[in-house]
């Protein structure tokens, strides 16, 4: 599974994972780069990425100057989100691209353009919000997601009151998607079925005492019990997750 870091600011490039090894190139702001792993040098730490002819070189691990970016898979029915191109040298700050419809009166070219989560299509849950814009600043394309379809989170933070997230799946479709979304982080997708596998057994077991103790009603409070027991499972087998990922990045610092 491949990952990869979003560049914030303009960044050295190292050969070594050594501030006294030459500088190969400088990263600028909203570069897609593919790392493997952190590494420390002499109290520092690197990040190791890959650049052309997947090349491995090194940058100096500071989260000011990149995002690390999340592998997610959407969990909803739809999502339409929206690409930004911007038509000006200059770019105006994201939240003042965007109003509520209806507010944008002394602008004549006015753009319209819908952002909606789809949860349940046959229930018909979901969440959307229509924005106007000024379309002599910006052109706004619009792009759709299915349930299941891969995409890489590259900025968590976006828009008034944070209301988007920036996403790119790496095949065209890069833009802005409701922060409200649900998706699952890949990686993460055994917990899902494991839940159902534990309460299902909570469940028969509760079944079986109580037909061996003489109770033959059998309740739906029965899946509270199960609900409880799953969710500390869970919660039990992520922090061991944790710990051996913690000390196999440990290890894998230090080579």
């Amino acid at each position: 599974m491949k990952r990869y870091l979003r560049i914030l600011k303009p960044t050295k490039v190292y050969s070594r994972h050594e501030l006294s090894s030459s500088h190969l190139t400088t990263l600028e702001p909203d570069t897609i780069i593919s790392f493997n792993r952190e590494k420390r040098r002499d109290k520092v730490n690197w990040m190791e990425i890959y650049i052309e002819d997947k090349k491995e070189a090194y940058i100096k691990k500071d989260h000011d100057n990149f995002y690390k970016c999340q592998n997610v898979i959407l969990d909803d029915d739809s999502v339409q989100g929206f690409s930004v191109i911007y038509k000006t040298s200059k770019k105006p700050l994201f939240d003042s691209l965007f109003h509520q419809k209806d507010t944008l009166t002394e602008i004549e070219n006015i753009g319209i353009i819908k952002a909606e989560s789809i949860e349940d299509a046959k229930e018909g849950k979901k969440i959307d919000i229509q924005l106007a814009y000024n379309k002599d600043l910006i052109q706004v394309d619009p792009f759709v997601l299915k349930k299941k379809e891969h995409f890489y989170i590259i900025n968590n933070v976006f828009g008034k009151k944070y209301i988007f997230i920036e996403i790119d799946n790496l095949k065209g479709k890069k833009g802005f998607i409701l922060k409200k979304t649900n998706y699952t982080k890949k990686g993460d997708e055994w917990m899902k079925p494991v839940i159902v596998i534990i309460m299902i057994l909570v469940v028969g077991g509760l079944i079986l005492i109580g037909l061996s103790a003489g109770w033959l009603a059998i309740s739906g409070l029965m899946l509270i019990p199960a609900v409880i027991v799953a969710i500390v499972a869970i919660v039990v087998l992520q922090i061991i997750l944790m710990i051996i990922k913690g000390i196999f990045n440990i290890i894998r610092k230090r080579f």
